[in-house]
């Protein structure tokens, strides 16, 4: 599984997001569905592993577990539309981005079920006791969103808000960097593109990763890079990027080799450089990240 859910604040926390904790309690998290409590083990969560990061589970999910069904909407919503079971499984395709600093303080006066509707920002309100649909849940960073654009292509109409973009759908929000000439971007999107198989180059301020996306000069490609600024990132968060990035890049590599049709891609949402229209800055850990998958655009 991608996510689970924090056994004391009950909030949603996406795999890949331990490589940023400083320490993972092993026992301390359990299936994201509801009326679910089988216990869900964190895997390859270290910053040095160069495997991406999962929830495994050791027994069987509740009679009414939805999250035993997810990797079934998944399959079919690479083929066709999965509108429905989307607009009531919050982890598959987040509705808005929702950047949070700090872990939710939990009142221990709260009982169980409170704390679940508070974590997946439902109305708990007195006298109102009919269970209402679980909605599409806030995303804390842009990965989860990022995986739900590839996942479900038959259904990028849906709805996405994040503060800076003035698009409202998958479809719109999302912009592929091409290999046409660089072009210079006047509103901020989730940009994305496929990694370049050369290795991000590494200094002290920043990261430079290079994308398989540019302008074509006298037969060479000339890339267009993201310069993440992590001055003020601790160790932990360096190390997950590099290692992600490698993870990826190595995905990609041995996808063409194999002649695969899927790809390692590069997500973000930075800023384009005012003088060199080439590159993009990233100073925010959670506006930045990999996926690799099938990339498909449904033809009319």
């Amino acid at each position: 599984m991608d996510a689970a859910r924090d056994c004391k604040t009950l909030k949603i926390v996406e795999a890949d997001d331990l490589k940023l904790l400083d320490h993972v309690d092993t026992y301390g998290y359990k299936c994201p569905g509801h009326n679910c409590e089988v216990q869900a083990f964190p895997r390859a969560f270290r910053p040095e592993n160069l495997v991406r990061a999962h929830f495994q589970v050791r027994s069987s999910h509740g009679a009414d577990c939805d999250v035993a069904a997810e990797e079934a909407i998944i399959e079919r919503g690479s083929k066709a539309s999965v509108q429905q079971e989307l607009e009531t499984s919050p982890g598959l395709s987040p509705a808005r981005l929702q950047l949070v600093d700090t872990r939710q303080i939990v009142n221990p006066e709260l009982v169980p079920s409170e704390l679940r509707a508070q974590a997946d920002g439902r109305n708990t309100s007195k006298g109102n006791t009919e269970q209402r649909p679980a909605g599409r849940r806030p995303a804390n960073s842009i990965r989860p969103i990022c995986k739900s654009f590839l996942r479900f292509p038959f259904d990028r109409q849906l709805s996405l808000h994040i503060d800076g973009i003035d698009t409202t759908t998958y479809q719109t929000v999302f912009k592929k960097l091409r290999s046409k000439g660089f072009e210079q971007f006047t509103q901020q999107r989730v940009f994305y593109a496929e990694l370049a198989w050369t290795a991000a180059e590494e200094r002290i301020e920043h990261l430079t990763i290079p994308l398989n996306a540019g302008e074509w000069i006298e037969g060479k490609l000339v890339c267009y890079s993201v310069v993440v600024s992590w001055t003020e990132w601790s160790n932990t968060a360096r190390s997950r990027l590099k290692n992600e990035l490698e993870t990826a890049r190595q995905e990609n590599m041995a996808a063409s080799k194999s002649k695969a049709k899927t790809r390692s891609y590069l997500f973000f949402i930075g800023s384009q450089d005012a003088q060199t229209p080439s590159l993009f800055h990233v100073d925010d850990q959670r506006l930045i990240c990999t996926a690799h998958d099938l990339l498909v655009f449904p033809t009319a």
